[in-house]
């Protein structure tokens, strides 16, 4: 009896830690407007986590142009190819936040092993639209060179064919029941009218999300629920 209650207990306390990322389709993650890439385009999830895919344009946008994209999975060793048997969205088409008609799949990860995923329209790939799950932060497995593999230019907002990649985390502000990492940009703008700047807190080919550690915090729904069932167990 007290076996199966620690199992259970085991189990709830797994999905109490599970943090789910949020990847943003047609935002570029070297400007945050609208354009072609993953934001982020990196992420380091462990496994039990999820990514939630999302079509929906953020609402600090103001009528963003719609696009159609796809988080299509890929290999390392074959890049801007489909991966059989993988995850595929197919295209989707992006609508504004306050429509609360955007499209969004999820998807689960098993283990910590490098994935990395792609938009399959067109030649949105090479173009620089790929997101590395697990990646390398820089040189081989990394979203850049496995954008330059497939021929394409991995800093295509830039205009060149090489720069310097910093790293940058974002870190959610808790964990809850189902933690949401949302891993969303912070984005600074001011009136265009008047000399208008807007700061991304990533200027870089390569940004990744990391939720703070999940582990040693349980929610109190948690403890509720394991405690009575352990009390019911053992009575």
């Amino acid at each position: 009896m007290l076996s199966l209650a620690f199992a259970t207990c085991a189990l709830v306390i797994s999905h109490a830690l599970a943090a789910d990322y949020r990847v943003t389709l047609g935002i570029s993650q070297l400007t945050g407007q609208v354009g072609v890439g993953f934001d982020p385009n990196r992420i380091l999830p462990v496994a039990g986590d999820t990514i939630t895919f999302t079509w929906s344009v953020p609402s600090y946008i103001n009528n963003p142009p719609t696009g159609s994209y796809s988080a299509t999975q890929g290999s390392y060793g074959s890049p801007c190819q489909p991966m059989a048997g993988g995850f595929d969205s197919g295209p989707r088409t992006t609508a504004a936040e306050s429509s609360g008609s955007a499209p969004s799949m999820v998807f689960q990860v098993k283990d910590t092993q490098p994935l990395y995923f792609y938009s399959s329209v067109g030649d949105q790939c090479k173009q620089g639209m790929v997101l590395g799950v697990n990646s390398a932060a820089s040189g081989d497995g990394s979203v850049e060179s496995y954008i330059i593999a497939a021929g394409g230019n991995p800093y295509p907002d830039t205009g060149n064919s090489s720069s310097t990649t910093t790293t940058t985390t974002t870190t959610p502000a808790s964990t809850t029941t189902n933690t949401s990492a949302t891993m969303n940009m912070t984005h600074s703008m001011t009136n265009s009218t008047s000399n208008s700047t807007m700061s991304h807190n990533s200027t870089t080919a390569s940004t990744n999300a990391r939720p703070s550690s999940a582990t040693g915090i349980i929610v109190p729904q948690a403890l509720v629920f394991m405690a009575g069932l352990i009390s019911a167990l053992v009575l």
